[in-house]
């Protein structure tokens, strides 16, 4: 396996595949997004462990999520079960290493939570799990602005180090500590380019907002309206945003595939 140093344009270059790939694979690939938002939301269900199930668990969705990009990429429709490669496509090793990065997501976020909380109250906590209703959103303004920056600060490490971690463990075959070196050690190579991948989705979601505001302005009072752009328009850019992520890894990352 060996890291490519790629151009900063290549940041871009991502999100306009992720963008032709959904154009090119749209209802399978919409399809598989929708599957993989409802297994985690069905995940927060869980008795004791139900907020913490989805930041294990999406380390091996995540895998079979860009299995299907993958075969879309190659022009072959992915069936919905291959959401579930992780589970059964590579091996109860590689399972098991996915399971326990999983466990690493869990505590690195909830550590970076935990710190976040001692600005905030734990404001950023109940927003993450939608028990703050709005108005109590708005009078938090300067403490949630506070406690975002150090989450984003102390998450982005392991955010880069994961990355592509579950790759490497299912498709490469790496060890847990190895996977999360390499992922690491990839991004941080290409930094630039993973700098303005995540500044033009900031530019994709702030579009897109705008177009939101134009229609609530244009047509007051219509929630129906407005629901029908905002259902289809969220799930392709949800799809383009997950399908973006196998160029990320196809550019960065010279080596033999399954």
């Amino acid at each position: 396996m060996q890291v490519n140093r790629v151009p900063i344009k290549h940041g871009i270059r991502w999100i306009a595949e992720g963008l032709r790939l959904v154009r090119q694979s749209l209802g399978p690939l919409s399809m598989l997004t929708l599957a993989y938002l409802f297994a985690l939301m069905l995940l927060t269900l869980i008795p004791v462990v139900g907020p913490a199930a989805p930041l294990i668990m999406v380390q091996v969705l995540s895998v079979g999520l860009m299995e299907a990009v993958r075969m879309a990429d190659r022009g072959k429709p992915p069936p919905l079960s291959t959401l579930f490669a992780g589970f059964r496509s590579y091996g109860s090793v590689a399972r098991n290493r996915l399971i326990g990065l999983g466990f690493i997501n869990a505590a690195a976020t909830l550590l970076a939570l935990a710190a976040a909380a001692t600005v905030d109250d734990g404001s950023l906590i109940r927003v993450a799990t939608g028990s703050m209703d709005s108005a109590e959103l708005q009078a938090l303004d300067e403490q949630l602005l506070w406690a975002s920056l150090i989450f984003a600060a102390l998450y982005l490490p392991a955010q880069m180090a994961l990355w592509f971690a579950p790759i490497f463990a299912a498709w490469h075959g790496l060890g847990i500590a190895q996977s999360l070196f390499y992922s690491f050690f990839t991004v941080w190579q290409n930094r630039g380019a993973f700098v303005a991948f995540m500044l033009g989705w900031f530019a994709m979601a702030f579009a897109s907002s705008l177009v939101l505001q134009a229609i609530k302005w244009l047509a007051p009072n219509t929630p129906v309206l407005l629901s029908i752009v905002l259902t289809p328009l969220s799930l392709i850019l949800m799809t383009a945003l997950y399908a973006s992520y196998w160029p990320s890894y196809r550019d960065s990352v010279s080596a033999s595939e399954p």
